[in-house]
């Protein structure tokens, strides 16, 4: 795990190779503000309210072979948020190399499994495919750049046009999908989130509005994109059956009922975090700014929240190459020195950060309800490998 440190305040340190256990403070708690009483809005300052919690990261597997069938895609490609998924019986899915329509399946112990689909428009056929759900022969899997979803049942493949491009997703217990999409339709437009029945292929009902609308005629405009960042969220299913949705260009955080009722507000009251609405440039020129990249309930109250941000020693870094019309670019390998990533463990009953740590990773997304993935080499040649770390919370309560 060469090029991977952790941050622990200012200071870095060298992890073993498998793993750091990591302190999250010792503050005293700090109370929630309620903000207009009937709207359940809490406030949640930046102290860490307990001072025996940690949080122990840990790296524990490695995806994608240097050769063969096993090489997996690169990190630029669309969808990177949901490129890795772990299936019902414990496999990884990883999408597979451009242009091959193929989904690799990897064991526990990051051992090559053998691969699902083939590029094509046809049943079982993919150009980007990711896993949604399911394990063995019961899969459920969406292209994310036609979109389509398939259901694979035994033998019996169905597949069914989504009919609308999406930003984030979330399977609900009842199986229901939910999106983060624009959508410009008259029960649609300024609902961020989008309720679809897979049975039926439709789109239900649409919810999440804050008044927002959008003029598709003005599409490309500066004032359509702002309005556009306003609604992108990480959606999240809550252990309850409710909707966890994150802002992306804000720590606020809204739960929702799939009926359409706002349930609770957090707003974060983070300086390292502050909000904005037009990204300044390119990361490796322009200091990135904070993004939350993905939220997972993990019962009981408790929410975890991924954020991914410039590296504590970020730095401009000299282009090797030209990609971007107007810019050069970097090689994947540098892109670690960005980034890091900041976890907290909210509980959202008391309004509280239970644990908070900073890691020297680039996050690309987040893997089943307690873990993350970034990206690695094999060598300097270049061999696209994903690194899978969990994320365990130790200590509260005096445990």
């Amino acid at each position: 795990m060469t090029g991977i440190h952790w941050l622990i305040g200012t200071t870095r340190r060298a992890p073993s190779p498998v793993a750091a256990f990591l302190a999250a403070g010792c503050l005293l708690p700090a109370a929630a503000t309620p903000l207009r009483g009937q709207d359940s809005v809490l406030v949640v300052p930046d102290a860490i309210a307990c001072n025996t919690c940690s949080l122990d990261i840990t790296a524990i597997v490695e995806l994608g072979d240097r050769e063969g069938p096993g090489i997996v895609g690169p990190p630029n490609m669309p969808g990177a948020r949901h490129r890795i998924a772990r299936s019902d019986d414990g496999d990884y899915y990883v999408t597979g190399y451009p242009g091959e329509g193929r989904l690799l399946r990897f064991s526990p112990d990051g051992v090559f499994q053998g691969a699902i689909g083939r590029l094509g428009e046809g049943p079982g056929e993919y150009h980007m495919p990711v896993l949604l759900g399911g394990g063995g022969d019961s899969l459920t899997i969406l292209d994310v750049t036609r979109p389509r979803l398939t259901t694979i049942r035994g033998d019996e493949v169905a597949t069914s046009t989504l009919g609308f491009r999406f930003d984030d997703h979330a399977l609900l217990p009842d199986g229901r999908h939910v999106y983060n999409a624009i959508l410009h339709g008259p029960d649609q437009n300024g609902h961020p989130l989008h309720l679809y029945d897979a049975a039926s292929g439709r789109i239900t009902h649409s919810i999440g509005d804050e008044g927002i609308r959008l003029d598709p005629a003005r599409r490309g405009e500066a004032s359509y994109a702002r309005a556009w960042g306003s609604m992108r969220v990480r959606v999240a299913a809550a252990a309850d059956g409710n909707i966890w949705a994150a802002r992306q260009n804000r720590y606020r955080i809204d739960r929702w009922s799939p009926d359409g009722d706002r349930l609770a507000r957090i707003e974060r009251d983070a300086p390292w975090f502050r909000p904005w609405e037009v990204w300044p440039g390119v990361d490796f020129e322009v200091r990135p700014l904070p993004v939350i990249v993905g939220i997972r309930d993990w019962g009981d109250g408790l929410l975890m929240v991924v954020v991914r941000l410039a590296d504590a020693d970020w730095q401009p870094i000299q282009p090797t190459q030209e990609v971007l019309a107007g810019h050069e670019s970097i090689p994947h390998s540098r892109e670690e020195e960005l980034y890091d990533t900041v976890i907290e463990i909210l509980d959202t009953r008391s309004g509280t950060v239970l644990a908070r740590t900073r890691v020297d990773a680039n996050v690309l997304g987040l893997v089943e309800r307690d873990g993350f993935y970034s990206y690695a080499e094999h060598s300097e040649l270049g061999e696209p490998k994903y690194v899978v770390w969990s994320v365990a919370l130790s200590g509260r309560d005096g445990n």
